[in-house]
């Protein structure tokens, strides 16, 4: 006979007697979240007469199996399938039970199995969560094939053609199943969705996929990245034994999958992991499975602490930082190598927005619950969401709040930032792809291309400039600037430009050599195109990036434009702003941090530009660069709102975030201190939202004679530009914070 699932008729018993249930099972809400078991499940059945083996794909996490209340077997693994030799009872009725313990509790912590990171997302799992079967024959090895994947230097070849990975990262978070075994309906459904993004590959980030999953990558044209589920582990040998015993089981049982081309021992591991234990499954993968991309520490201990000494056939970093500064922390990853070998960002480009914190609190999902029988802390780091959750204003009174449209706004932020970095790595041809945080969002996080109902939060359209085979790219124009007798590094805007002749530079990147010829046209506001041409024609090889368009444009008169650049079957734009150079003249200067040395300053103005807070009693304008501030950054995990129309009708910034960009921040107003001088007299002008703590704090406040800011019109973060003159964007804030009538006089 063939393989015969056993998956009904099982009873599971928590303690208060037997309950029917189906296998796959997990206990889920069934027991209290940090109730760790035993859960006894019993299956009466009759052994046919050639059977010989029971064979488990999953349980979590220790099994205890008895035959006729005799121990037989005992197992520890989450993620490895395992077999219970049951020749001796051919053809007899039996009692089959199995206890099950999952880890997470005094018996097993998270740190001394191979758990990988789903309990830093949420928690633990217990029970039954993968087929079982009765079969008439033990599995057999199965033959690993020659890998799809070769290396040729710095470059990926799949099938031998040439590849850049666009990767997602999937942590294995099914909530409504309560473990990570999808059927085949939900895994086709999200395989549809994730090539409708664009993404070629998916990175099973600290988990073992089911193996159909694995079987199905190849019909969508995907292939697959498989880590290993090492996170945080002990350090203790003895424990990391018994860790490598799991890890091993999984490497030989996934080995066999062609659409596997890159693999991982673990993630961003730290200090405390023995360099010889992290070598030594670099070659128990590297022999098992033939793969030529093979990598210890997905992250790097470069980026994460730890011994420097790695090992692999590829450099892999895990890149999370603010969005101005992404071109120079790439910068700083791209030396080294100089062509030698891949270099993956194996975890990068996560933006968090505000989630439907309204729906959460009406349905109450598990995950988010303050009751600690279904949602303990357990090891996360990060549990902000029972805290927040039914007090919250967007979740308590969404319409007062303007909830929705907080949503909107930075969906849009999300977009934004998505496509901005990956243009940046995207013309650095010595990265061989990326793997963009995350597929879904969760307890922990909302950087997610699906959202908590696991609906998309993009449109396929909103993405497939940026996220596709070949893509065009802004090149910046360089600016060095002269400061303390020498030249320090500069860029001019891309975005953000002023009346005259500007130089817009265009590159492509492609995945396939090829010839193109590149047209582009400027297009105004109202749809007329206000200059147009074509670029020289350019050869770029495979896997490659060069400039395909540079372009002088004499523009006369403010207004907004867009960039449109096209090639046959690639398309990308971008939002250009042309601005009047401002008169900053009638105001004194008070610039202690020497970001305004670019401005001349009347000593007895009609107002105060200052650069460290002081109390004033006259119009004043106040950037706080460290006093009276804050930490935080501007981009990543943050939300804004935008208060007061008309001021921002004016200003023309509100949720125009390349606009933003050049004088974006990394702190926020300690609005307490302030107070203790200017009293609560103010008003919020912008308002940054925590979209993970839930914090808020204004970066923009208004008080009757004056404003205060950590927004910084002189730019000089990352990418900006530095100083006032040479930031059209940042010139445009400030001289329109200087228009007295907002600060209720005449100027």
């Amino acid at each position: 006979m063939s393989a015969q699932p056993l998956l009904s008729g099982w009873t599971v018993d928590y303690g208060d007697g037997p309950q029917a249930i189906t296998i796959p099972h997990a206990w889920n809400e069934d027991l209290p979240v940090f109730d760790e078991g035993p859960v006894v499940y019993e299956l009466e059945l009759t052994i046919p007469p050639d059977a010989q083996v029971l064979r488990f794909h999953g349980v979590s996490y220790a099994a205890d199996v008895l035959i006729n209340r005799e121990v037989v077997t005992r197992h520890r693994g989450i993620w490895d399938a395992w077999e219970v030799p049951i020749k001796k009872y051919q053809g007899q009725s039996v009692l089959l039970t199995v206890r099950v313990t999952k880890n997470g509790g005094l018996n097993y912590p998270v740190e001394e199995a191979a758990s990988g990171f789903l309990p830093y997302v949420f928690h633990t799992f217990g029970g039954i969560f993968r087929e079982v079967e009765i079969d008439t024959a033990p599995s057999a090895a199965q033959s690993v094939p020659t890998s799809r994947a070769s290396v040729d230097g710095p470059h990926i070849l799949v099938d031998g053609a040439p590849f850049y990975m666009r990767g997602i990262l999937h942590w294995g978070w099914y909530p409504e199943l309560g473990h990570p075994n999808p059927p085949e309906a939900t895994i086709r459904a999200e395989l549809e969705q994730i090539r409708s993004f664009g993404f070629n590959t998916v990175k099973f980030c600290l988990w073992a996929p089911p193996h159909r999953y694995l079987d199905l990558l190849a019909e969508y044209g995907l292939v697959g990245w498989l880590e290993l589920p090492l996170w945080n582990p002990s350090s203790q040998p003895e424990r990391l034994g018994q860790i490598r015993k799991e890890l091993e089981a999984i490497v030989r049982q996934y080995a066999h999958h062609s659409s596997i081309i890159a693999w991982t021992i673990g993630c961003e591991l730290g200090e405390g992991i023995p360099v010889e234990f992290r070598q030594e499954l670099v070659e128990l993968v590297q022999k098992t499975t033939g793969c030529p991309l093979v990598r210890d520490n997905s992250g790097g201990a470069e980026m994460y602490g730890g011994d420097l000494r790695e090992f692999g056939t590829f450099d892999d970093f895990h890149p999370y930082c603010d969005t101005q500064f992404f071109p120079s922390v790439l910068d700083c990853l791209n030396t080294g190598n100089h062509g030698e070998r891949p270099t993956l960002l194996g975890e990068t480009n996560d933006t968090d927005v505000h989630r439907n914190l309204e729906a959460l609190r009406k349905v109450d999902p598990f995950w988010a619950s303050g009751d600690v029988n279904r949602n303990a802390k357990g090891v996360r780091w990060q549990y902000d969401l029972p805290h927040f959750l039914t007090k919250n204003r967007f979740a308590t009174a969404p319409t007062e709040n303007r909830h929705f449209r907080l949503m909107e706004s930075s969906r849009q932020k999300a977009l934004f930032v998505r496509k901005a970095v990956t243009e940046h790595v995207r013309a650095r041809p010595d990265f061989s792809g990326y793997v963009i945080t995350g597929l879904r969002d969760t307890p922990i996080s909302t950087a997610g291309f699906m959202d908590d109902w696991n609906a998309a939060r993009f449109d396929p359209g909103e993405i497939e400039t940026w996220n596709s085979t070949d893509v065009f790219y802004q090149i910046p124009v360089r600016r060095p600037s002269w400061k303390h007798g020498g030249n320090r590094p500069g860029y001019a805007d891309s975005r953000n430009h002023f009346v005259g002749r500007i130089l817009l530079k265009v590159g492509l990147a492609v995945e396939q050599g090829k010839t193109v010829e590149v047209r582009w046209s400027i297009v105004s506001s109202e749809g007329i195109i206000v200059a147009e041409g074509r670029g020289e024609t350019v050869s770029i090889p495979t896997l490659s990036a060069r400039k395909v368009a540079e372009i002088h444009w004499q523009c006369d008169q403010p207004g907004e434009f867009t960039l449109v650049v096209e090639a046959p079957g690639i398309r990308n734009a971008w939002p250009i702003w042309v601005l009047t150079r401002p008169n900053f003249e009638g105001w004194t200067i008070h610039d202690p941090a020497e970001v305004l040395t670019d401005l001349i300053g009347t000593p007895d103005g009609v107002g105060r530009i200052s650069t460290r807070f002081r109390p004033e009693s006259r119009p004043s304008i106040q950037f706080l660069l460290d006093d009276a501030s804050l930490p935080a950054p501007f981009w990543r995990e943050s939300a804004y709102e935008f208060f007061d129309a008309e001021f921002w009708q004016d200003l023309g910034f509100a949720e125009r975030w390349e606009r933003l960009m050049p004088i974006s921040c990394d702190r926020v107003i300690d609005i307490d201190y302030i107070a203790k001088f200017w009293g609560r007299d103010y008003q919020v002008l912008m308002n940054r939202v925590d979209v993970r703590t839930y914090e808020e704090a204004p970066v923009l406040v208004r008080y009757p004679h004056g404003y205060v800011t950590t927004l910084r019109p002189f730019g000089g973060l990352g990418k900006q530009p530095q100083c006032v003159t040479n930031n059209p964007a940042g010139s445009r804030f400030l001289s329109r914070l200087m228009h007295l009538r907002y600060l209720g006089a005449t100027p």
